[in-house]
């Protein structure tokens, strides 16, 4: 819970409610009906505490993953599990290496685990893309390394064998897979074998976005490296994952044809969205999930807000600076409407 000061995410409806949200990147295609049915369901069994050790969902979690139960670790969303990890690491006592751009929870996890942090920044002139270039950092300086694929704020993926050269290191690596789902490729990496192999791999992957129950909260982490995962667990209270949040997640994973199906919708929507705010003069980030990453020397982002169209202002990212936005690909209703204005406000 935020007591004081800035949001420092999209999503945030409350206060200033906006017309249209495109700060936020939840699938268009809203929650499948099996998982609001659940929902409701699950009101019955709320008399009881939730099963701490979410058996039924990590079971159903393994075989959709492929790996044992025993690899598993749920969570109040994926943030939770974030900062399970970061406390985690401050038994280690080194510092932590993110890469950035990225998502602003990791940083916040370590400072609130007293964990240092050391950077290493993705290059504009590479595209934003990770190249082989990190694989020359002394890894033996941090306890792990932070990574995002894809990529949030830049939606882009890390290459399989960078990211394997990565782990055969020995480096610790957290991988964060939330958004792999809404990708064109879910299954890039092969993920029950990389687990097995490599125990210093971390795998946060959520439900949060893929099925739009963000208010849900809902994510879990992967690892053959059980003590490691023990004491992420120590770090957490035991009824941290709720009843409605285990049903939900239990009843997501049954809908694997929903969700590919919505992915379809989202990927034509985002070459389309991409193309057209290119031919207003935005620069466009080529991501590959449910988001994009666009710059312009015009104030696009406060002008659309002026009429009641939130962006995700992105200028306070390591690796980005003032001119930087990015906008969720929504329903193509929705997106012909954000062209629209961003049209008005670029000629």
């Amino acid at each position: 819970m935020l007591l004081n000061g800035k949001n420092p995410h999209g999503g945030d409806i409350y206060r200033n409610p906006p017309r249209l949200d495109f700060s936020a990147n939840i699938n268009p295609a809203g929650m499948p009906d099996a998982v609001k049915e659940a929902l409701v369901r699950s009101v019955e069994d709320c008399a009881v505490y939730p099963d701490p050790r979410c058996e039924a969902l990590r079971e159903a979690i393994a075989g959709a993953e492929g790996v044992p139960v025993s690899f598993i670790l749920c969570g109040n969303g994926s943030a939770e599990l974030i900062y399970q990890y970061a406390w985690t690491l401050a038994d280690d006592g080194r510092p932590a290496l993110i890469v950035h751009p990225a998502f602003s929870e990791y940083g916040a996890a370590l400072r609130a685990a007293g964990v240092g942090e050391e950077r290493y920044v993705m290059r504009e002139e590479d595209g934003f893309r990770l190249t082989r270039d990190i694989l020359r950092y002394d890894f033996g300086r941090v306890s792990a390394v932070f990574l995002c694929s894809p990529d949030n704020p830049t939606g882009l993926t890390v290459e399989p064998r960078i990211l394997e050269d990565l782990l055969r290191t020995g480096a610790r690596v957290f991988c964060d897979l939330c958004f792999l789902d809404l990708t064109a490729d879910p299954g890039k990496y092969d993920l029950p074998r990389l687990i097995r192999e490599y125990p210093n791999l971390t795998i946060l992957r959520a439900f949060t976005k893929s099925y739009a129950i963000a208010g849900v909260r809902l994510g879990y982490a992967l690892s053959a490296d059980g003590d490691f995962l023990g004491r992420m667990a120590e770090r957490g209270q035991c009824w941290n994952v709720s009843t409605p949040a285990q049903k939900a997640g239990i009843a997501a994973l049954g809908c694997r044809g929903w969700l590919e199906r919505s992915v379809k919708r989202i990927c034509s929507e985002r070459e389309r969205l991409a193309r057209e705010m290119a031919a207003c003069g935005i620069r466009v980030v080529p991501g590959e999930s449910n988001f994009l990453l666009m710059y312009s020397d015009k104030p696009v982002r406060e002008e659309l807000a002026a009429r009641g169209i939130a962006l995700r202002d992105c200028s306070d990212y390591v690796g980005l600076g003032p001119g930087w936005f990015r906008a969720a690909v929504r329903t193509r209703e929705e997106n012909d409407e954000l062209i629209f204005h961003v049209r008005e406000v670029t000629k």
